[in-house]
């Protein structure tokens, strides 16, 4: 389900352009930002683009706990493989907001792999932006 201000669909392109206060939902997850692209192959999404400033994806897990929330100034989802991409002042966090998350991890190039549950970040080539990834512990239960 897609919702935005306009669309414009090129069919030789397989290509479909949403711009202005997009908001995609597909069972738990929901996706805002202000443009999407969609590139199709043989009617297949293979490639979703969102622009943002920045984009925003929030998802409910399937078991259930706090909800996962990502942004960045682009985002990039391949269906197919169901890896997420998110470039650009990103950050990734579990919870309703950055500052309570136990787990926080911030930098320019974040690599989600939705299937099997596994972050990359940053790059080898990324100089001086680094990762910041902030843990908080669980408090310790006082023994009896």
């Amino acid at each position: 389900f897609i919702e935005s201000d306009a669309v414009v669909f090129d069919e030789n392109k397989g290509e479909t352009v949403y711009t202005g206060n997009v908001t995609a939902r597909q069972g738990s997850l929901e996706v805002k930002g202000d443009k999407m692209i969609v590139n199709q192959q043989k009617g297949e999404a293979d490639q979703i683009i969102i622009y943002g400033n920045p984009a925003r994806l929030q998802q409910t897990p399937d078991g259930g706990g706090p909800d996962n929330h990502g942004i960045g100034k682009r985002a990039d989802y391949f269906p197919d493989s169901g890896i997420l991409i998110l470039n650009g002042d990103a950050m990734t966090w579990e919870g309703p907001d950055p500052d309570s998350s136990e787990h926080t991890v911030k930098s320019d190039h974040i690599e989600y792999d939705t299937r099997n549950a596994i972050y990359k970040a940053g790059s080898s080539r990324s100089g001086s932006r680094r990762v910041h990834v902030r843990i908080i512990p669980k408090e310790e239960k006082p023994s009896e």
